[in-house]
């Protein structure tokens, strides 16, 4: 073992769709874990979500399943569901999505295979859990988003409740369920023996705001801002975030701008008084940031020993020298597609360009690969393809 590849040797059976769970998925994979994906012949659901972009992959199918191998099943046939249950028997880590119920039904629910597999981590993701009213619900990030309570402060100057504008509860949740297996692991590895992970999107998205949920608690209502002058800032050619929380960094603002009024207005003269009223004293402040660019107002800021950034786009990100220097990205050569940009996961050993762990594979590319390890001869096989369970040789 080492720190490289610490779970060289685990084998993932990795019946997840979506994002969460895959993503999870993803990352044994990026440490080593010999990750075998079960997708129906048409493929994840997420290869379709937001379009595909090249042949089998969407940009969201790039991201969680690097590193991985697919099997491609037909499972309503009882011979891909046995594939899939010999898969599970013999797996270290069994992942799934399906909503509660669902694939108990399939028959590849954690009682069944954990009788043929008592020593499995059996990883359950899902919308609400397992248990509880909601548990049948279907959810997805965006649902999330909006009951979590994350959209109640996440709102435009009208104070109209704004969704963050990607999959951040899903790529959470798969940080949180890749955290909880890796430790599963370490416990087996212990003589813990196997264990049952029930990860919900709703769990890992309360979470997350472990700080603002106490505040309310304690402050009795919707939390105030963290820091004022803090946020989001229009300027000539685009838009700043400055953060300037801190009691002093008030008057320090005020002073360099020449708001001499607002410094001294008893309405904000102390800090608890400036959090609640940041709205107003933001829209103060925005008043007289139209005027420069917003590369002039970040250097206007740190030179107030402020922290303050241009709002960058993914074109921006990409060719930002310090992300280049700090080697954030590989421009992995995935086939069909020439390089593209896989961000490096903080943790793992980076990326090298060919190497499997950034590529993702077609719908099935592994298929007749993985069942000619598992004993299936190449008549078997033809027969399979023949019948519908896998499809034919990539």
């Amino acid at each position: 073992m080492d720190h490289a590849r610490p779970f060289a040797g685990v084998k993932v059976c990795d019946i997840a769709q979506g994002i969460a769970a895959p993503y999870c998925g993803m990352m044994l994979a990026q440490y080593g874990a010999e990750v075998v994906k079960i997708e129906g012949l048409d493929g994840d659901w997420v290869r379709n979500m937001g379009g595909r972009i090249h042949g089998d992959h969407s940009a969201q199918s790039l991201a969680t399943n690097r590193g991985k191998r697919s099997l491609a099943l037909n499972l309503k046939d009882p011979r891909g569901l046995e594939i899939a249950r010999r898969l599970a028997r013999e797996a270290d880590v069994v992942t799934q999505s399906f909503r509660p119920g669902v694939i108990e039904r399939l028959g590849l629910g954690y009682d069944v295979v954990r009788q043929d597999n008592p020593d499995v981590i059996y990883l359950a993701v899902s919308g609400f859990g397992q248990t509880g009213p909601y548990s049948k619900r279907p959810a997805t990030d965006a649902i999330l988003q909006g009951f979590s309570g994350l959209q109640s402060i996440t709102q435009d100057s009208n104070g109209t409740p704004q969704r963050v504008g990607m999959a951040i509860i899903d790529y959470i949740t798969g940080l949180y369920a890749f955290q909880a297996v890796a430790v599963a692991l370490h416990a087996k590895l212990a003589g813990g023996g196997g264990r049952y992970l029930d990860v919900s999107l709703m769990n890992s998205a309360i979470a997350v705001q472990a700080g603002q949920f106490i505040r309310h608690h304690i402050q009795g209502g919707q939390p105030p801002a963290n820091g004022v002058p803090v946020g989001t800032f229009r300027t000539r050619n685009g838009f700043i975030n400055l953060s300037a929380n801190r009691p002093d960094h008030f008057a320090r603002v005020c002073d360099a701008l020449g708001l001499e009024d607002l410094k001294n207005d008893p309405r904000y003269d102390t800090h608890e008084k400036r959090l609640r009223a940041s709205s107003d004293i933001n829209g103060v402040l925005q008043k007289t940031l139209g005027d420069r660019t917003s590369e002039e107002w970040v250097s206007f800021f740190e030179e107030l020993g402020l922290m303050c950034v241009k709002v960058n786009d993914y074109g921006d990100v990409l060719e930002d020298e310090h992300v280049k220097a700090a080697g954030t990205f590989t421009w992995a050569e995935q086939p069909g597609l020439g390089p593209i940009p896989v961000p490096n996961p903080p943790g793992p050993a980076p990326l090298t360009v060919h190497e499997d762990r950034a590529l993702s594979p077609v719908i099935g590319q592994h298929s007749h690969e993985i069942l000619a390890e598992m004993g299936y001869s190449e008549a078997d096989r033809t027969a399979l393809v023949d019948a519908g369970v896998i499809p034919p040789r990539a």
